[in-house]
């Protein structure tokens, strides 16, 4: 036998135990609890050898009592009461233990109304109940509390001593002070629930015996209290929640998601009594509390047939009124859940990240599980993946450790990081060109500070530029778009990444019809022009060539004795015009800058003429030049040029 064996038998009847010494030791709750951990003790070092006994819960109260008797025996000398409770423990009759089934009267019932007493701050009344009523151990009470060890085992240490000084009586209250223990007694049953619903550490994941025995007590406290709208909200949260039991693991015992349940396994019968204890709570009045408002976000679960029916937008606006209800990191973040399922992840994600800095969640594995889950939806795969792979080192429950192990391998093997975002995009823009650089550089340095910095190349999908470009350009003109969307293409090939733009379509732009300008005004331009621009223009005119396409000649393309380069055609006029521009140059672009680039703005090769070394005359200089010639005209009006009126004689 092992001592798990023993442990088992401690956890099902500790409470007993603990409640029928602590009514024979007129409510010292703190002895009773000593007692039986010392027959604990007791079991551990016996059964091993004599086996378990028939009914091991007498067994264990057999021996609390002689040690109870010892114990005060001892403390007789200066304490004649001691003595006569030692007389009469030890004539009075072994009893039975109470019957599970009893009326209100139940040992059980008692002891946590004693240990939820006023003299008690709030967290040492659910601390002492979590020890002496439902045999958590402290590390158990300390996970479930988010503390350190040491802080719940001082709590349990001055609770005890503070209900010994206030010798408080070993019964249920009656009046008004009932209600106010009732609220504490609630709080503590919710978590001897929630250990056994999702277990804080452990092999087992599932412990439906405390489950059960919270439920029990539930219904006890729900027929004490039948005008309590809170009671019957928790018995219902409870009855609901526990309806799910038998979906909840896999064969291996490992959590399920609520997503991907199979809700034909769910308890109907549970359901039903969960709507009951429900309406109970709605017609006993008065605004909802925490646990009726809870109660209905699991109602809103069982009624809906599939994951895919349940009504979210109800969900999140309930989480709305809890979280004002009851404030609460931990309802914080499962509101933020059910609104990312109304308005997305990015919006979860915008709820979650003031939790981050939370002290309370800061050894929480459903912090980063949540997260992960919200980023693998965004289609950030390398940051969810560390999220759950965060969530699976915080927890102390090897069943949640392995859901969250299977959530980060389903996102795909982890790819060799190679190089990071940031630094990739840095050397990109260094290799294009000053004018591209500019154009791509908004799009890409928006990627780089909403997907982060450190995101690896690799892990770039699709989904996730999109959900950027679209956020920050959904309503841009059909040019700016396309530019976004060229800046993304561009990168990707150059990244080895491709596909990035899959989502972001190409938009067509509405066609601008440029005005030809009339002659008068080019010759007004014209005159007193440069060599370079009369050139420029008069090309322009004359082939009605695109702008960037004749800005793009280079000298050995000019055949100027066919008038022509390429699909580019002009007159002997202008062929005379570009050969007193070339000159004697073999090389390079036909149309040049004044000046030769600075060392702040290098330019390729391709754009450098080798014997003047001056680059290439750009659009936005070649604009710019005939706007201030032409009174606002654009090198588009040249293409087709068309005589204007006549002016009048005189």
């Amino acid at each position: 036998m092992t001592p798990d064996v023993v442990g088992e038998v401690w956890r099902a009847e500790s409470a007993r135990i603990v409640a029928g010494l602590a009514r024979l030791l007129a409510g010292d709750v703190g002895l009773a609890e000593e007692l039986a951990q010392d027959a604990l003790v007791a079991a551990l070092e016996q059964w091993p050898a004599t086996g378990v006994p028939e009914n091991p819960a007498a067994w264990l109260t057999t021996v609390a009592r002689r040690r109870a008797v010892d114990a005060l025996r001892r403390r007789a000398r200066t304490d004649r009461g001691r003595a006569e409770l030692a007389r009469r423990l030890q004539e009075e009759p072994q009893e039975v233990l109470p019957d599970p089934g009893g009326e209100l009267t139940d040992d059980v019932l008692r002891l946590m109304v004693v240990a939820c007493h006023p003299v008690l701050d709030p967290q040492a009344r659910v601390a002492l109940t979590l020890r002496v009523v439902a045999g958590f151990t402290t590390a158990e009470i300390a996970r479930a509390f988010l503390l350190p060890e040491p802080v719940i085992v001082r709590r349990i240490s001055r609770a005890k001593r503070a209900l010994a000084v206030a010798q408080v009586p070993f019964e249920v209250p009656e009046g008004p002070e009932r209600a106010a223990r009732l609220a504490s007694v609630s709080d503590v049953l919710y978590l001897v629930f929630n250990e056994g619903y999702a277990a804080t550490g452990g092999a087992d994941w599932l412990r439906p015996a405390l489950c059960d025995e919270a439920i029990r007590l539930a219904r006890m406290l729900a027929d004490l209290a039948p005008d309590s709208a809170e009671v019957h909200g928790l018995l219902a949260l409870m009855e609901l929640q526990h309806s799910r039991r038998a979906a909840r693991v896999d064969a291996d015992g490992v959590p399920i998601l609520l997503q991907d349940q199979d809700r034909s396994l769910w308890d109907a019968d549970r359901i039903r009594a969960g709507f009951t204890a429900l309406l109970r709570a709605r017609g006993a009045g008065g605004p909802p509390g925490a646990y009726v408002l809870q109660a209905a976000i699991a109602a809103c679960h069982a009624r809906a047939r599939t994951a895919a029916e349940t009504d979210w937008r109800q969900i999140a606006g309930i989480y709305e009124l809890l979280v004002r209800v009851q404030p609460s990191p931990v309802i914080a973040l499962n509101r933020a859940v059910a609104v990312s399922m109304v308005e997305g992840p990015d919006a979860g994600l915008r709820l979650v990240e003031p939790l981050l800095a939370e002290p309370a969640l800061a050894r929480y594995a459903l912090l980063p599980g949540t997260r992960g889950e919200l980023l693998a939806r965004a289609g950030r795969v390398a940051d969810a993946r560390a999220e759950f792979r965060r969530a699976a080192e915080l927890t102390a429950s090897g069943p949640e450790r392995t859901v969250w192990e299977r959530r980060a391998a389903a996102l795909g093997p982890q790819r060799p990081a190679g190089p990071a975002l940031g630094p990739a995009v840095t050397e990109f823009l260094a290799g294009c060109s000053p004018s591209t650089a500019r154009s791509y550089a908004q799009t890409l340095h928006r990627l780089r500070r909403d997907l982060g910095p450190d995101l690896p190349v690799a892990d770039l999908t699709a989904q996730a530029v999109a959900r950027v470009v679209t956020t920050a350009w959904a309503d841009a003109a059909a040019a700016t778009w396309n530019r976004h969307r060229a800046a993304v293409r561009a990168f990707a090939a150059w990244a080895g990444v491709p596909g990035l733009d899959a989502l972001l379509p190409r938009r067509a732009a509405p066609r601008r019809r440029t005005r030809p300008l009339p002659v008068d005004r080019l010759a007004l331009a014209v005159e007193n022009a440069p060599l370079r621009e009369r050139a420029l223009w008069q090309l322009l005119r004359v082939s009605g060539a695109p702008v960037s396409a004749v800005l793009a000649l280079d000298v050995e393309d000019l055949d100027l004795t066919a008038h022509r380069a390429g699909g580019i055609r002009w007159d002997a006029a202008t062929s005379a015009l570009l050969a007193e521009l070339v000159g004697g140059r073999r090389r390079g672009p036909v149309f040049l800058a004044a000046r030769r680039p600075g060392p702040g703005r290098p330019r390729a090769p391709a754009d450098l003429c080798p014997e003047t070394g001056r680059g290439r005359l750009s659009y936005p200089r070649a604009e710019y030049l005939f706007k201030q010639a032409s009174g606002g005209a654009t090198l588009r009006s040249l293409r087709g040029t068309v005589e204007g009126p006549r002016r009048a004689a005189g």
